[in-house]
């Protein structure tokens, strides 16, 4: 079962909209009136959403004069596993993976890391995004220029094609070995398919005897 397919299962259309954009922007509180801009979320069901989520202890509720605002409650027991799935599904890789469908021939691999893959992002944090495929920079960053306004935050790419990855990761290079060895949020592929790049230049090379 996909995470698309689960997260749908799990939360309704309204509530994982809801959720999506408060979950993973903790730091920021947000008006009603821009969390229905925001998300789409009709009025009456998206007041009836945000009662019952503050009712549960997910969300904040702040009166700022003659209006609401709302935010993830991060000190709720369960506030770090639910901000970890929709970084891997509706919150944030789903947004990137219908980016890249464009350019689905010519891409790879691609993943994110960084302090968002890590569940350590701030509100100033960019997405870091890596995508391993046989496009430019300039196409990539064509086909992201709509997720700022849906995810909240600038996407930050690095393109490589196949060869360069593979020969700097062999080489030592350090942005490349960091990024080998973070944590990764999966877009496209997944952890079987980038630990066999890595090996497949090993695999390439002849091996070396002993007389």
């Amino acid at each position: 079962m996909t995470g698309s397919r689960l997260i749908e299962l799990l939360f309704s259309g309204y509530r994982r909209q809801i959720l999506a954009l408060l979950l993973l922007r903790p730091e920021e509180r947000f008006y009603v009136r821009e969390i229905a801009r925001l998300t789409g979320v009709v009025p009456g069901s998206l007041h009836r959403e945000l009662k019952q989520l503050h009712d549960a202890g997910l969300l904040l509720r702040e009166e700022a004069g003659n209006q609401v605002r709302y935010c993830a409650n991060r000190e709720c027991p369960i506030f770090a596993e639910l901000a970890a799935i929709f970084r891997k599904t509706a919150g944030l890789a789903d947004v990137l993976r219908d980016a890249l469908l464009p350019l689905d021939g010519k891409v790879e691999l691609a993943f994110v890391f960084g302090s968002m893959a890590q569940g350590q992002e701030r509100s100033s944090s960019d997405i870091d995004l890596f995508v391993l495929g046989t496009l430019d920079f300039v196409a990539l960053a064509g086909a992201l220029v709509e997720t700022h306004a849906l995810l909240g935050r600038e996407v930050n790419p690095v393109v490589m094609n196949r060869e360069e990855f593979i020969s700097k990761y062999h080489a030592g290079d350090r942005f490349v070995r960091r990024i080998a060895g973070e944590a990764k949020i999966f877009v496209k592929g997944g952890a079987y398919d980038f630990g066999k790049l890595v090996e497949d230049r090993a695999a390439q090379e002849p091996r070396h005897r002993s007389v």
